[in-house]
């Protein structure tokens, strides 16, 4: 990457943060306007109606700021388009809500067109790749939507996958998919102005879906130097904040006997809050552990780390974890607000 190109993503960057920034207080107020709000429940954090459609903000400045990226590739496009879809997908939801199944059903042709679009698993060259492709976006994308559960934990983990995808991307020589990266992340800094405790507008399902498959689509075109096996224990590394909680919750839910697909306050940030810390206290702490997995995935993408050696010490302190997030009661007492708001 030579100096104009540096140059172009920094600007790049920049105008992705502004146009989110920009943009939000006038998504707000439509949203505020027609109504289009989250209202607190036992299954939310927050004591007022808050707008939803910050996801839209948050689309328009990585999609906008994508065109002033260096050397662009024809490539990319269906990963922006594919992503840009979901997110009308996703609006829609906000709206009027779509059954799961349904939502699913998009998630999977959308994946089926970027897989003949080049973004695709490689192992066995055969259709168990087209299945794999499929189930790794719907996977991802649906992991980064569970993670919208809480003021500043979604934007804060997406942006820290997505400076990990960045780096590993730019290490390798690959500008185009490090610069839509990084205005993927700093369109999450931008939206966290207004998303931090206490949130003034949500991100919704348009802005997760889009944050999940773009960085699921970005994740599976990377190329780094290093052996396939390598290269595949990095990619899952790069994505483990997400798939974490993902797991976490599903082995929770199957062990109590309850839907998979109902939400609830089980995921890993209420059981954070559940031992006492604050909403931004456990985006924080959501946040560090993020760098801590993503950045493992970097080490071992980039040949710093063995990659046994990456994935133990990912493996262990996750199941560790696991574990005892496992053994908190969150089946069996109410939901409560934290016993203390860490600041």
């Amino acid at each position: 990457m030579d100096g104009g190109e540096a140059l172009r993503i920094v600007i790049a960057a920049f105008a992705s943060f502004a146009v989110v920034v920009w943009t939000i207080p006038f998504v707000r107020r439509i949203a505020l306007a027609n109504e289009i709000t989250d209202h607190p429940g036992d299954d939310r954090w927050h004591r007022t109606p808050t707008p939803y459609l910050g996801g839209a903000a948050l689309v328009a400045g990585a999609i906008s700021a994508a065109a002033v990226l260096p050397t662009w590739e024809a490539e990319a496009a269906p990963l922006i388009l594919g992503a840009v879809v979901l997110a009308v997908v996703g609006l829609v939801d906000d709206v009027r809500t779509i059954a799961p199944l349904r939502r699913v059903v998009f998630e999977s042709g959308v994946a089926a067109t970027v897989f003949f679009a080049g973004a695709r698993v490689e192992i066995f060259n055969t259709v168990i790749d087209f299945v794999l492709t499929v189930g790794w976006f719907v996977v991802v994308t649906n992991a980064f939507n569970l993670l919208d559960n809480m003021d500043g934990g979604m934007a804060s983990i997406a942006a820290v996958v997505a400076a990990a995808i960045a780096t590993v991307a730019l290490s390798g020589g690959q500008v185009m998919i490090g610069g839509l990266a990084i205005v993927t992340g700093t369109a999450c800094l931008g939206f966290l102005l207004y998303n931090w405790h206490p949130a003034q507008i949500l991100m919704g399902d348009a802005g997760s879906l889009f944050l999940g498959f773009m960085l699921a689509a970005l994740a599976l075109k990377l190329r780094p130097d290093v052996p396939r096996p390598v290269s595949v224990i990095g990619l899952v590394l790069l994505l483990s904040p997400a798939l974490f909680d993902t797991s976490l919750v599903v082995v929770s839910r199957l062990r109590a006997g309850r839907s998979i697909f109902i939400g609830g306050t089980d995921h890993t940030s209420h059981r954070l809050m559940r031992l006492g810390l604050g909403q931004r206290a456990t985006a924080a702490v959501l946040a560090v552990a993020a760098a801590a997995l993503s950045g493992c995935g970097v080490l071992v993408s980039v040949q710093i780390v063995n990659p046994v050696v990456g994935a133990m010490a990912i493996a262990i302190p996750c199941a560790t974890v696991g574990i005892a997030l496992l053994r908190m009661p969150v089946y069996t007492i109410p939901a409560h607000r934290p016993r203390v708001d860490l600041r």
